[in-house]
């Protein structure tokens, strides 16, 4: 049997986590893994067994791989190089620190200016940098929804 403080640990786990995947600097997915995994040892791992604890682990993986993906993605589809990719993640980077409009106020002033630097026209410029903007929120959607099905899971398997 576990403790009310337990799974008051593990529910602000969660609920910080899922905060986390849309508010910059907060490790989301990371939080409700480590909710999980907090279970896991707390139960000695019989209910959650190690390898569902690890298959929740690449899932959490994964969903930080998209957060980091994402801008990539979108600037690159819109037309962006190097220049373009590394603006919009140090912009994203730089923007995390205002807030969590700023991550995408960040990345596209980041891919702007790094297509601009590319040499390219403003138009292109403004293009890279609305597909960079559009990828970053795709990401943070991919994580929120991760981060719920995670959690979703985690209740199925343990009631």
């Amino acid at each position: 049997m576990i403790s009310a403080a337990v799974w008051a640990g593990i529910s602000l786990l969660f609920v910080i986590g899922l905060a986390g995947t849309i508010i910059p600097g907060v490790p989301g997915v990371g939080l409700v893994f480590a909710g999980v995994l907090v279970y896991g040892v707390v139960t000695d791992f019989t209910i959650l067994s190690v390898p569902t604890v690890i298959l929740f682990g690449i899932v959490a993986v994964l969903a930080w791989l998209a957060d980091y993906a994402g801008s990539a993605v979108g600037s690159k589809l819109g037309g962006g190089n190097k220049k373009a990719l590394a603006g919009t993640v140090i912009g994203a980077i730089v923007g995390a620190f205002a807030g969590p409009l700023g991550i995408f106020i960040g990345a596209f002033l980041g891919s702007l200016t790094g297509v601009l630097l590319e040499g390219k026209n403003s138009h292109q410029a403004a293009k890279v940098a609305f597909y960079s903007v559009l990828g970053t929120l795709g990401a943070t959607v991919i994580q929120f929804i991760l981060a719920l099905a995670m959690i979703i899971a985690f209740l199925v398997i343990v009631f």
